[in-house]
């Protein structure tokens, strides 16, 4: 018996030790996963960048039209005539940047237009990694995740994402628009600071096809002055362009849309792009947005018990469904993961959820290298999956939505 006995003080004596080199070897591996990941995020951001100082980088920062209205040209009339006279592509000096944003955008991005070209792209290269840390740490400071680890993984995670190497190679604007954006919401809320909030939500709005539809969070807490203060901005700068090209203002929305649709595509993920694909007429899709975004809107209005990370990652989601983009404007799906971290999404919303970032933030990718080799059938069942999991995605975020204020709702009068 004494041996059994003196046998289990042995074991138990040995625990600790057992115990300590498993927890040795698993910090081991987490911090070799970690070296992985910031090796692979350091790469993949110095890629991004590289290609944004290539001769062909930053071809979508604007910087031609935001020029031009400095210097009292209409950019949106020169590209009009150019497509008139039979040619395809864009004016040669406009380097590839076709005019399709509001003239209150290039008069905020006028600053840029002060430099020349190859200036302009580094300064707003630099200013985009800013945006890209400001971006995160909005999201950390509104929405905390407080596991330090899983923090990590996702910051590593959305710079090693596909879309924003190619985001920030293509000199797009997501980064400073989704930036502002959360700190215009955190000023309204927890800041308490109107009118830094809406000077903010105004810069957000430079992507207005991204920031637009967030905006519906701001309207389901009550928070009308910051919007009402972005959109004066926006009126004002667009009179400062009128004034200076010498024209109406009006004009330039005639103008914008005319341009846009001279566009060389319609994306192959919202609801325009996919009902030009099956020849159906364009005001039906475009009835079909109008409705959805009113449902959206009162269901974001009637729905105050949601929670907002839930809220913000289907706005983003709901962003991606009925304007126009490209695969870099998948950035916003940051919402969606920031969502996943904090536990938000559960069962098929989570597995959904994931299979999306997956896909769209590695998968597209992929399957973009591999096509020289496989063919372009493997491109095009990728984009089918990517539609498939996207739209199944936006239906349980919606429905986790539904359910969590349902069961607050339910909690709140039971209490």
């Amino acid at each position: 018996m004494h041996k059994v006995i003196f046998n289990l003080a042995f074991l138990s004596s040995l625990l600790p030790m057992r115990q300590s080199k498993q927890s040795h070897a698993t910090r081991l591996v987490i911090l070799i996963g970690l070296a992985t990941l910031t090796i692979f995020a350091a790469l993949f951001v110095g890629t991004g960048a590289k290609n944004a100082l290539s001769p062909e980088g930053s071809h979508d920062f604007q910087w031609t039209p935001s020029k031009n209205i400095l210097d009292g040209v209409n950019p949106y009339r020169e590209f009009i005539t150019w497509h008139e006279q039979g040619n395809a592509s864009v004016p040669p000096h406009f380097l590839n940047q076709s005019p399709s944003y509001p003239a209150s955008t290039y008069v905020l991005l006028s600053p840029f237009a002060h430099l020349d070209w190859e200036d302009a792209k580094l300064v707003w290269l630099c200013a985009n990694v800013a945006f890209i840390g400001l971006l995160l740490l909005g999201m950390q400071k509104v929405f905390p995740v407080n596991n330090p680890l899983l923090l990590a993984v996702l910051v590593l995670a959305f710079l090693i994402a596909s879309p924003l190497r190619t985001s920030l190679g293509a000199g797009q604007h997501n980064f400073i628009s989704l930036a502002a954006f959360i700190w215009a919401y955190y000023f309204a809320l927890n800041g308490n600071n109107k009118k830094l909030s809406g000077i903010l939500l105004a810069v957000a709005w430079i992507k207005y096809s991204l920031t637009f539809p967030l905006t519906l969070l701001f309207l389901r807490r009550g928070n009308y002055k910051p919007i009402l203060i972005a959109a004066f901005i926006h009126a004002a700068l667009t009179a400062v362009a009128a004034w200076r090209i010498g024209m109406w203002p009006h004009e330039f929305f005639f103008n914008s849309a005319q341009v846009v649709l001279m566009g060389d595509g319609t994306g192959f993920l919202n609801l325009v792009a996919m009902s030009m694909n099956l020849n159906l007429p364009l005001p039906i899709p475009l009835t079909i947005i109008a409705i959805a975004t009113l449902i959206v809107a009162f269901a974001m209005m009637r729905y105050k018990e949601a929670d907002d990370l839930l809220v913000l990652a289907f706005l983003g989601l709901f962003s991606c469904a009925v304007f126009y983009h490209h695969g870099y404007d998948f950035v916003v799906l940051l919402m969606c993961a920031w969502a996943l971290a904090q536990q938000k999404l559960h069962g098929a919303a989570a597995a959904s959820t994931t299979s999306l970032l997956l896909l769209a933030w590695v998968g597209q990718w992929l399957a973009q290298e591999l096509t020289p080799h496989f063919g372009p059938y493997l491109a095009m069942c990728a984009d089918y999956l990517l539609i498939s999991v996207f739209y199944c995605t936006v239906f349980f975020v919606a429905k986790a939505i539904y359910q969590r204020r349902t069961v607050l709702k339910t909690a709140s009068v039971s209490f």
